[in-house]
């Protein structure tokens, strides 16, 4: 009996130094993309050249529209032919406005992973840093790792985000040196 108890004991004693030895935190990598000052700076631009191109594309749109309501008035006069042939040019037209309205979307989407994409190596590079220093086994994703729920305290979000605009603002000096 004693010998079942002890070796009871000494999986009890060596299940708790695992678990002492397991630590977890938890980050939300897209919130900090978002928040770094290079990700504001990055979305601040895509803005604007998303705003600039949709002013395009409206202008686009309303000049489409306009030519649509006058057939629409007109197509009752009109020969079949001329009705047909009408009819024709404005569906390509359409055609052709959709397809730039779809490249244009597809373009912005590349562009906004061009300009943030290279944010995501400098922030798992500082996640590693954080995770070594403070001893953890996993950090986890939160937008990507199925966490349902974790306390507060064990995000590191706010953090690596502090890390991320130090680490910038002390490498941007360098770049800014004059070349000898």
């Amino acid at each position: 009996m004693f010998q079942r108890f002890a070796g009871l004991l000494v999986v009890l004693v060596s299940l708790t130094s695992q678990a002492a030895e397991f630590k977890a935190a938890y980050v939300d990598v897209q919130r900090a993309v978002q928040e770094v000052d290079e990700g504001r700076a990055a979305k601040t631009r895509l803005q604007a050249l998303v705003a600039e191109k949709q002013k395009v594309l409206e202008k686009e749109q309303t000049t489409l529209k306009a030519e649509k309501d006058a057939y629409d008035k007109q197509s009752s006069a009109m020969s079949d032919t001329a009705r047909r042939t009408k009819e024709d040019e404005l569906q390509k037209k359409f055609m052709d406005f959709s397809q730039r309205a779809e490249k244009f979307r597809t373009d912005m989407a590349e562009q906004e992973r061009k300009e943030l994409g290279s944010i995501f190596p400098k922030l798992e590079l500082l996640l590693g840093q954080i995770a070594t220093r403070d001893g953890l086994t996993m950090v986890f994703d939160k937008s990507n790792s199925g966490l349902a729920w974790a306390p507060p305290a064990l995000d590191l979000t706010n953090e690596l985000i502090r890390m991320y605009n130090a680490s910038s603002k002390t490498a941007a000096p360098k770049a800014d040196l004059p070349k000898k």
